[in-house]
Protein backbone atom coordinates (compact mmCIF):
# COMPACT_ATOMS: atom_id res chain seq x y z
CA UNK A 1 0.00 0.00 0.00
CA UNK A 2 1.17 3.32 -0.83
CA UNK A 3 1.54 6.26 1.24
CA UNK A 4 -0.23 9.77 0.69
CA UNK A 5 3.43 11.87 0.87
CA UNK A 6 3.84 14.18 -2.37
CA UNK A 7 6.26 11.62 -3.85
CA UNK A 8 3.98 8.84 -3.44
CA UNK A 9 1.49 10.33 -5.99
CA UNK A 10 0.25 8.15 -8.74
CA UNK A 11 0.88 9.56 -12.22
CA UNK A 12 -2.06 10.87 -14.54
CA UNK A 13 -3.21 11.19 -17.94
CA UNK A 14 -5.89 13.67 -18.10
CA UNK A 15 -8.23 13.09 -21.59
CA UNK A 16 -10.10 16.17 -23.12
CA UNK A 17 -7.55 18.70 -21.16
CA UNK A 18 -8.70 21.41 -22.78
CA UNK A 19 -12.47 21.20 -21.41
CA UNK A 20 -13.88 22.58 -18.49
CA UNK A 21 -13.01 19.83 -16.01
CA UNK A 22 -9.77 19.00 -17.90
CA UNK A 23 -8.19 22.30 -17.27
CA UNK A 24 -9.11 22.29 -13.56
CA UNK A 25 -7.90 18.88 -13.08
CA UNK A 26 -4.54 19.47 -14.43
CA UNK A 27 -3.98 23.23 -12.94
CA UNK A 28 -4.74 21.40 -9.16
CA UNK A 29 -3.06 18.09 -9.99
CA UNK A 30 0.08 20.19 -11.17
CA UNK A 31 -0.37 22.25 -8.14
CA UNK A 32 -0.36 19.36 -5.73
CA UNK A 33 2.56 17.48 -7.21
CA UNK A 34 1.25 14.98 -9.47
CA UNK A 35 2.93 13.99 -12.14
CA UNK A 36 0.62 14.54 -15.08
CA UNK A 37 0.45 14.27 -18.90
CA UNK A 38 -2.41 16.17 -20.61
CA UNK A 39 -4.03 15.15 -23.83
CA UNK A 40 -6.78 17.29 -25.92
CA UNK A 41 -8.50 16.18 -28.80
CA UNK A 42 -5.56 17.67 -30.94
CA UNK A 43 -3.08 15.45 -29.36
CA UNK A 44 -5.49 12.40 -28.56
CA UNK A 45 -8.25 10.76 -30.61
CA UNK A 46 -10.07 8.16 -28.11
CA UNK A 47 -11.75 6.77 -31.02
CA UNK A 48 -8.36 5.16 -32.57
CA UNK A 49 -7.54 2.35 -30.42
CA UNK A 50 -3.59 2.35 -31.47
CA UNK A 51 -3.36 6.09 -30.63
CA UNK A 52 -4.72 5.53 -27.33
CA UNK A 53 -2.53 2.09 -26.69
CA UNK A 54 0.35 3.97 -28.06
CA UNK A 55 0.12 6.88 -24.98
CA UNK A 56 -0.68 4.63 -22.67
CA UNK A 57 2.36 2.60 -23.51
CA UNK A 58 4.51 5.87 -23.63
CA UNK A 59 3.30 7.72 -20.79
CA UNK A 60 2.79 4.71 -18.64
CA UNK A 61 -0.10 6.47 -16.11
CA UNK A 62 -1.45 4.85 -12.82
CA UNK A 63 -4.47 6.36 -13.77
CA UNK A 64 -6.54 7.90 -16.58
CA UNK A 65 -8.96 10.54 -15.96
CA UNK A 66 -11.44 10.91 -18.54
CA UNK A 67 -12.83 14.33 -19.38
CA UNK A 68 -13.72 14.17 -22.48
CA UNK A 69 -17.29 14.54 -23.75
CA UNK A 70 -18.99 15.52 -26.80
CA UNK A 71 -22.36 17.73 -25.23
CA UNK A 72 -24.18 19.25 -27.85
CA UNK A 73 -24.04 18.17 -31.54
CA UNK A 74 -27.30 17.84 -33.71
CA UNK A 75 -29.67 16.23 -31.10
CA UNK A 76 -30.87 13.79 -33.48
CA UNK A 77 -27.61 12.56 -34.89
CA UNK A 78 -26.57 10.25 -32.34
CA UNK A 79 -23.60 8.79 -34.22
CA UNK A 80 -21.96 12.53 -33.30
CA UNK A 81 -21.84 11.35 -29.83
CA UNK A 82 -19.05 8.82 -30.65
CA UNK A 83 -16.57 10.04 -28.11
CA UNK A 84 -18.92 9.12 -24.84
CA UNK A 85 -19.32 5.73 -26.09
CA UNK A 86 -17.19 4.36 -28.72
CA UNK A 87 -14.26 6.20 -27.19
CA UNK A 88 -15.26 5.73 -23.53
CA UNK A 89 -15.00 1.86 -24.49
CA UNK A 90 -11.79 2.30 -26.13
CA UNK A 91 -10.42 3.64 -23.15
CA UNK A 92 -11.51 0.92 -20.47
CA UNK A 93 -10.09 -1.71 -22.70
CA UNK A 94 -6.35 -0.25 -23.11
CA UNK A 95 -6.78 0.67 -19.46
CA UNK A 96 -8.00 -2.95 -18.88
CA UNK A 97 -4.85 -3.82 -21.18
CA UNK A 98 -2.08 -1.94 -19.55
CA UNK A 99 -3.02 -2.48 -16.07
CA UNK A 100 -4.56 1.47 -15.88
CA UNK A 101 -7.44 2.56 -13.31
CA UNK A 102 -10.17 4.55 -15.27
CA UNK A 103 -11.64 7.36 -13.90
CA UNK A 104 -14.91 8.21 -16.27
CA UNK A 105 -16.79 11.28 -15.70
CA UNK A 106 -20.54 10.88 -16.17
CA UNK A 107 -23.44 13.15 -15.46
CA UNK A 108 -27.12 13.55 -13.57
CA UNK A 109 -28.20 13.24 -17.58
CA UNK A 110 -28.31 10.26 -17.77
CA UNK A 111 -31.59 10.02 -15.41
CA UNK A 112 -35.27 11.27 -17.06
CA UNK A 113 -37.68 12.68 -15.19
CA UNK A 114 -39.67 9.30 -14.39
CA UNK A 115 -38.74 8.97 -11.02
CA UNK A 116 -40.21 10.79 -7.87
CA UNK A 117 -37.76 10.97 -5.36
CA UNK A 118 -36.05 14.61 -5.42
CA UNK A 119 -32.65 13.16 -4.75
CA UNK A 120 -31.10 10.80 -7.82
CA UNK A 121 -29.00 7.73 -6.22
CA UNK A 122 -26.63 5.66 -7.67
CA UNK A 123 -28.67 2.33 -7.65
CA UNK A 124 -32.04 4.34 -9.12
CA UNK A 125 -33.19 3.05 -12.52
CA UNK A 126 -31.52 5.61 -15.46
CA UNK A 127 -33.71 6.59 -18.28
CA UNK A 128 -32.60 9.73 -19.95
CA UNK A 129 -34.97 11.56 -22.15
CA UNK A 130 -32.24 13.32 -24.64
CA UNK A 131 -29.14 11.80 -26.78
CA UNK A 132 -26.25 13.21 -24.87
CA UNK A 133 -27.66 11.60 -21.90
CA UNK A 134 -28.53 7.97 -23.85
CA UNK A 135 -24.48 8.42 -24.73
CA UNK A 136 -23.51 9.35 -21.54
CA UNK A 137 -25.65 6.36 -19.95
CA UNK A 138 -24.08 3.80 -22.98
CA UNK A 139 -20.66 5.15 -21.98
CA UNK A 140 -20.83 4.07 -18.64
CA UNK A 141 -21.98 0.65 -18.92
CA UNK A 142 -19.13 0.06 -21.68
CA UNK A 143 -16.81 0.94 -19.31
CA UNK A 144 -17.97 -1.53 -16.33
CA UNK A 145 -17.85 -4.05 -18.66
CA UNK A 146 -14.92 -3.53 -19.80
CA UNK A 147 -12.94 -2.77 -16.63
CA UNK A 148 -13.03 -3.64 -12.73
CA UNK A 149 -10.62 -0.73 -11.76
CA UNK A 150 -12.66 1.87 -12.82
CA UNK A 151 -14.49 4.78 -11.22
CA UNK A 152 -17.25 6.97 -12.55
CA UNK A 153 -18.77 9.79 -11.06
CA UNK A 154 -21.86 11.69 -12.00
CA UNK A 155 -21.87 15.12 -12.01
CA UNK A 156 -24.38 18.11 -13.13
CA UNK A 157 -24.56 21.37 -14.24
CA UNK A 158 -20.78 21.83 -14.65
CA UNK A 159 -19.73 25.20 -14.52
CA UNK A 160 -16.45 27.16 -15.06
CA UNK A 161 -14.99 30.44 -17.19
CA UNK A 162 -13.97 28.86 -19.69
CA UNK A 163 -14.86 26.99 -22.82
CA UNK A 164 -18.48 25.54 -23.45
CA UNK A 165 -19.72 27.08 -20.02
CA UNK A 166 -23.46 28.80 -19.26
CA UNK A 167 -21.62 31.11 -17.34
CA UNK A 168 -19.62 32.35 -19.68
CA UNK A 169 -22.29 32.17 -22.70
CA UNK A 170 -24.27 34.52 -20.09
CA UNK A 171 -22.01 37.08 -19.17
CA UNK A 172 -21.41 37.57 -22.69
CA UNK A 173 -24.57 38.31 -23.68
CA UNK A 174 -24.99 40.05 -20.44
CA UNK A 175 -22.69 42.89 -21.49
CA UNK A 176 -24.31 43.00 -24.66
CA UNK A 177 -27.94 42.25 -25.24
CA UNK A 178 -30.91 44.00 -22.35
CA UNK A 179 -32.79 40.50 -22.47
CA UNK A 180 -31.25 36.82 -21.79
CA UNK A 181 -34.36 33.80 -22.07
CA UNK A 182 -33.17 31.35 -19.29
CA UNK A 183 -34.94 27.72 -19.29
CA UNK A 184 -38.07 27.65 -16.79
CA UNK A 185 -38.78 23.85 -14.71
CA UNK A 186 -35.58 22.89 -14.26
CA UNK A 187 -33.72 21.80 -10.66
CA UNK A 188 -30.86 21.18 -10.16
CA UNK A 189 -27.23 21.78 -8.32
CA UNK A 190 -24.22 23.79 -10.07
CA UNK A 191 -20.87 22.59 -9.77
CA UNK A 192 -17.62 24.27 -10.71
CA UNK A 193 -15.29 22.86 -12.09
CA UNK A 194 -12.67 23.05 -9.88
CA UNK A 195 -14.81 21.48 -7.20
CA UNK A 196 -14.88 18.66 -9.21
CA UNK A 197 -11.27 18.55 -9.93
CA UNK A 198 -10.69 18.63 -6.17
CA UNK A 199 -12.72 15.40 -5.38
CA UNK A 200 -11.64 13.27 -8.17
CA UNK A 201 -7.95 13.85 -7.03
CA UNK A 202 -8.65 13.17 -3.70
CA UNK A 203 -10.52 9.90 -4.39
CA UNK A 204 -7.48 9.53 -6.56
CA UNK A 205 -5.47 9.36 -4.02
CA UNK A 206 -7.63 7.26 -1.39
CA UNK A 207 -7.95 4.56 -4.32
CA UNK A 208 -4.04 4.50 -4.98
CA UNK A 209 -3.54 4.30 -1.31
CA UNK A 210 -5.30 1.01 -1.58
CA UNK A 211 -9.17 1.47 -1.14
CA UNK A 212 -10.91 -0.62 -2.88
CA UNK A 213 -13.97 0.94 -3.38
CA UNK A 214 -14.12 0.95 -7.43
CA UNK A 215 -17.53 1.61 -8.97
CA UNK A 216 -20.12 4.58 -9.73
CA UNK A 217 -20.19 7.88 -7.66
CA UNK A 218 -22.74 11.09 -7.59
CA UNK A 219 -20.62 14.45 -6.64
CA UNK A 220 -22.50 17.60 -6.88
CA UNK A 221 -22.25 21.03 -5.04
CA UNK A 222 -24.50 21.72 -1.90
CA UNK A 223 -27.73 23.91 -2.68
CA UNK A 224 -30.18 22.86 -5.26
CA UNK A 225 -31.65 26.19 -6.95
CA UNK A 226 -33.17 26.45 -10.33
CA UNK A 227 -31.71 27.01 -13.83
CA UNK A 228 -33.16 30.88 -13.51
CA UNK A 229 -32.08 30.89 -10.16
CA UNK A 230 -28.45 30.40 -10.92
CA UNK A 231 -28.36 32.96 -14.11
CA UNK A 232 -29.72 35.34 -11.05
CA UNK A 233 -26.75 34.31 -8.77
CA UNK A 234 -24.13 34.79 -12.40
CA UNK A 235 -25.66 38.63 -12.95
CA UNK A 236 -25.90 39.15 -9.54
CA UNK A 237 -21.89 38.36 -8.65
CA UNK A 238 -21.00 39.49 -12.51
CA UNK A 239 -22.66 42.75 -11.06
CA UNK A 240 -19.77 43.29 -8.49
CA UNK A 241 -17.08 43.98 -11.31
CA UNK A 242 -19.07 45.91 -13.90
CA UNK A 243 -22.31 47.35 -15.30
CA UNK A 244 -24.01 45.16 -17.54
CA UNK A 245 -26.34 45.69 -20.17
CA UNK A 246 -29.05 43.30 -18.93
CA UNK A 247 -32.01 44.09 -17.92
CA UNK A 248 -34.24 41.06 -17.75
CA UNK A 249 -33.76 37.27 -17.30
CA UNK A 250 -36.82 35.58 -19.18
CA UNK A 251 -37.92 32.43 -18.35
CA UNK A 252 -39.92 30.20 -21.21
CA UNK A 253 -39.94 26.47 -21.71
CA UNK A 254 -36.37 24.80 -22.61
CA UNK A 255 -38.29 23.41 -25.69
CA UNK A 256 -37.97 27.02 -27.33
CA UNK A 257 -34.44 27.32 -26.06
CA UNK A 258 -30.92 25.95 -28.45
CA UNK A 259 -29.62 23.18 -26.87
CA UNK A 260 -29.97 19.53 -25.40
CA UNK A 261 -32.90 19.10 -23.35
CA UNK A 262 -32.31 18.36 -19.58
CA UNK A 263 -34.38 16.60 -17.52
CA UNK A 264 -36.28 18.90 -15.46
CA UNK A 265 -34.59 17.39 -11.83
CA UNK A 266 -30.85 16.31 -11.73
CA UNK A 267 -30.07 17.08 -8.06
CA UNK A 268 -28.11 13.87 -7.09
CA UNK A 269 -27.64 12.13 -3.86
CA UNK A 270 -24.27 12.06 -2.88
CA UNK A 271 -23.87 10.23 0.52
CA UNK A 272 -22.48 7.39 -1.22
CA UNK A 273 -19.25 8.90 -1.85
CA UNK A 274 -19.27 11.08 1.56
CA UNK A 275 -19.66 7.59 3.17
CA UNK A 276 -16.94 5.94 1.54
CA UNK A 277 -14.28 8.40 0.92
CA UNK A 278 -15.30 11.21 3.39
CA UNK A 279 -15.80 13.81 0.28
CA UNK A 280 -17.69 16.93 1.50
CA UNK A 281 -19.85 18.95 -0.67
CA UNK A 282 -19.17 22.38 -0.73
CA UNK A 283 -21.39 25.22 -1.91
CA UNK A 284 -21.51 26.18 -5.39
CA UNK A 285 -21.60 30.02 -4.54
CA UNK A 286 -17.46 29.86 -3.28
CA UNK A 287 -17.04 28.18 -6.60
CA UNK A 288 -19.55 30.93 -8.66
CA UNK A 289 -17.45 33.78 -7.45
CA UNK A 290 -14.03 31.74 -7.82
CA UNK A 291 -15.37 31.50 -11.67
CA UNK A 292 -16.65 35.13 -11.88
CA UNK A 293 -13.09 36.55 -10.08
CA UNK A 294 -11.28 34.44 -13.29
CA UNK A 295 -13.62 35.44 -15.76
CA UNK A 296 -12.96 39.28 -15.17
CA UNK A 297 -9.19 38.70 -15.08
CA UNK A 298 -8.69 37.62 -18.47
CA UNK A 299 -11.55 39.33 -20.34
CA UNK A 300 -11.20 42.88 -20.37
Amino acid sequence: MKGLSLFDLPSLLIVGAKGQLGYEVEALAREEGFSVTALDRKSLDILDPQAVEKSLAEFRPDFVINAAAVINPAEQDPPAFAANTRGAAILAESCHKYGVALVHVSCAEVFGDEADQLLRQETDKAVPVSPYGKSKLRGEELVRAALTRHLIIRTGWLFSARGDSFVRELLEQARQQRCFQVADGLMGVPTSAADLARVILAVIKQLDSGADSWGTYHYCAAEALSWAGFAEAIVAAARQYEELCLEELQTCPQQQLPGRTLPANTQLDCSLIMDTFGVHQRTWRTGLMQVIQGYYSWTP
